[in-house]
């Protein structure tokens, strides 16, 4: 008899006692979640519990900065308690950021930057470089991003998972609640996120005796060894291979979820932007694209941009040992807001990650890839680490546009000279999205004045900005995705909709412009199979 994992076990990333994406991997965005976000919660929370509690029952106050396991105070005290002495490290990272930005840098109006390097504080000495920007005036700098991983800083000791089950389709908000054992089910490991042992646990098909070496080697004995092992099942041992649909040699074109599309095209795999969901369960959704779905491997993993609902940790670990190659947009500012795509892939594990640059075109087995700019839905900030991705199978392209928002009206249409027309365009047209601060507001200096955080919002196109994309690209086929429509979606995000909301209005409008000039459009939501 051999064992796999239970289709509906979670297996949650957890850094620093949070739950893990993206901007808690690099120490230098860690520390400044630690002291400007997580901080503040849970001091608000050990206060007054209560106010947590009432937040948390009110949808329209979801995503917001609440403690949503508002009953469990002891357990959250005990925790922030003992692991004080632990955030003190990442406290002197924060300060030295401090100093930098407040005290050295803006002392210097044009005059030679070389005495800063003396300045620098032991945190940040020989580990970032400073320069001007374009009015050779205002100092800046940037991490040179190796060495910080490097430092004493980057702690691998302080990454975790959470195993535990998921018994309905409708996730909890986790961004903002320490990651705990707060029930009977709940395992919490200590493992790095990269270490090959998680591959061992998602890629299954273990005799008793290795689960039980595996569980000893996760450091677990007793009654934490026996919940770890209850969390598997037992499967034939010649498993057949993962129900990838139709067939494995034929081409398809799948929607799985939100940002999240599957294709296969003579004989090689791609996935877009992954987050799937989970099965084995009663109750769920039917027609849903789960784990269990996906082929052994996925030759290309395409992540459009650094947004935990696009690159979300939870299930790039799951799907580590499955993956071939990454693909990813060029990063260069190697800044608090924009810390380096690639070097934070390679610290959880995968080995075989390629940057791409604008227009840049590679060849992937029987497909040919094309970076296209993105613009917009980054909050005005310096990002650069953002693409669509243009997928050319045979004579027949589709576009994974993303959130990106056609603010500047001509560049499509100059892009469109360069690619000629699309044929399938996938565009996300969540055009009402959470205010800057929202993801970015722990790595500010100091915080944006109310008018312009609400500005300056993460929104993806609305119905004109949509509407100019597709006509310059004239494609048949047009999908409105990445709304965060599904219910699993509500792990990282808080989105209520309503038939009046402007992202349903603007996205119904796009779907009847595209289908009045005779091609095919629909706002996506659960599994799709779409022609290829």
């Amino acid at each position: 008899m051999r064992y796999s994992l239970r289709q509906n076990i979670a297996v949650e990333p957890v850094i620093a006692g949070w739950y893990g994406w993206s901007y808690l991997l690099p120490p230098q965005t860690l520390a400044r979640f630690v002291r400007n976000r997580f901080t503040p919660i849970v001091e608000s929370y050990l206060e007054n519990p209560q106010v947590h509690a009432a937040a948390v029952r009110q949808r329209r106050m979801h995503g917001g900065p609440w403690i949503h396991a508002h009953e469990h105070r002891d357990a959250i005290e005990a925790w922030y308690r003992e692991t004080a002495p632990r955030r003190e490290r990442l406290g002197e990272l924060f300060e030295a950021i401090r100093q930098v930005e407040e005290d050295i840098l803006p002392r210097h109006h044009g005059e030679s930057l070389d005495p800063v390097y003396q300045e620098l504080p032991p945190a940040l000495s020989g580990r970032v470089e400073v320069f001007y920007g374009r009015d050779n005036r205002t100092p800046d700098y940037r991490f040179i991003e190796p060495l910080m991983y490097a430092s004493e800083y980057y702690d691998e000791s302080w990454q975790q998972v959470r195993f535990g089950p998921v018994e309905q389709d409708a996730r909890e908000f986790a961004l903002t609640t320490p990651m705990l054992e707060y029930t009977p089910e709940h395992l919490l490991v200590d493992v790095p996120l990269n270490s090959p042992l998680l591959d061992t646990v998602f890629r299954g098909g273990l005799t008793e005796a290795e689960l039980a070496g595996l569980a000893a080697k996760l450091g677990l004995t007793g009654e934490r060894a026996a919940l770890f092992t209850s969390y598997f099942e037992p499967t034939p041992s010649s498993a057949p291979e993962p129900a990838a649909t139709p067939s494995d040699d034929e081409d398809v074109l799948e929607y799985v979820g939100h940002a999240c599309v599957f294709a296969r095209h003579r004989g090689t795999t791609f996935l877009v932007d992954p987050v799937l969901s989970y099965g084995g369960y009663p109750g769920g959704a039917e027609n849903r694209f789960t784990f269990a779905d996906l082929p052994e491997r996925v030759d290309y993993l395409l992540i459009t941009h650094n947004h935990q609902d696009h690159m979300l940790f939870e299930t790039l670990l799951r799907i580590r040992h499955r993956v071939g190659r990454v693909l990813i947009p060029k990063s260069s500012n190697a800044s608090l807001v924009d810390p380096g795509l690639g070097g934070i892939l390679r610290r959880l594990g995968f080995t075989d990650v390629v940057e791409v640059d604008d227009l840049d075109t590679l060849r992937c087995g029987s497909a040919e890839v094309v970076a296209l700019p993105f613009l917009g839905e980054h909050g005005d900030l310096r990002i650069r680490s953002k693409t669509g991705w243009l997928l050319r199978f045979g004579e027949r392209s589709v576009l994974f546009a993303a959130d990106s928002t056609n603010i500047s009206p001509t560049m499509y249409a100059k892009v469109a000279e360069l690619i000629g027309r699309v044929d399938t365009v996938f565009i996300g047209m969540e055009s009402t999205g959470a205010a800057a601060s929202w993801i970015y507001g722990p790595l500010y200096g100091e915080p944006l004045d109310r008018r312009s955080d609400q500005s300056r919002r993460l929104n993806g196109s609305n119905f004109p900005q949509a509407k100019e994309i597709v006509d310059a690209l004239e494609p048949d086929e047009v999908y409105v995705y990445a709304m965060g429509l599904e219910p699993w979606m509500g792990v990282v995000m808080a989105i209520d909709y309503d038939e009046s909301h402007p992202a349903i209005v603007g996205s119904d409008l796009l779907v009847r412009h595209v289908r009045d000039k005779g091609g095919t459009a629909e706002r996506l939501h659960l599994r799709r199979t779409l022609r290829l």
